[in-house]
């Protein structure tokens, strides 16, 4: 595979979470969930790919997924990535002009 550099991950990670609406979160915890419309995008990303951008967030501790109630839950550290930037990652599909802030925020984590 090939590296993928901190500008990649943020790009790729804001691409595939539009396809996600959060379903529930409290603080270190979130679920998001796809909607049949986007499990139909989904289908087509590289898992390693997609497993690897997780990872590579900062902050996340844990993830898992159920293909079959199309969600993704991760766990995550709030001292590094706070409660409001996964509600603003999470909310770029509706809110496009978000994403440039976002983008910056998490490319300071990364840093």
């Amino acid at each position: 595979m090939t590296e993928l550099t901190n500008d990649k991950i943020v790009d790729e990670f804001l691409n595939h979470i539009r396809y996600f609406k959060v379903a529930h979160h409290v603080t270190g915890r979130i679920r998001i969930k796809a909607s049949l419309r986007s499990a139909r995008e989904l289908q087509h990303v590289n898992k390693e790919q997609l497993e690897e951008i997780i990872d590579r967030v900062p902050g996340v501790t844990s993830y898992r997924v159920n293909i079959k109630a199309l969600s993704l839950v991760i766990e995550y550290d709030p001292e590094i990535v706070s409660f409001s930037l996964w509600e603003d990652a999470a909310s770029i599909e509706s809110y496009p002009l978000k994403r440039e802030e976002v983008r910056e925020k998490l490319l300071e984590l990364l840093a």
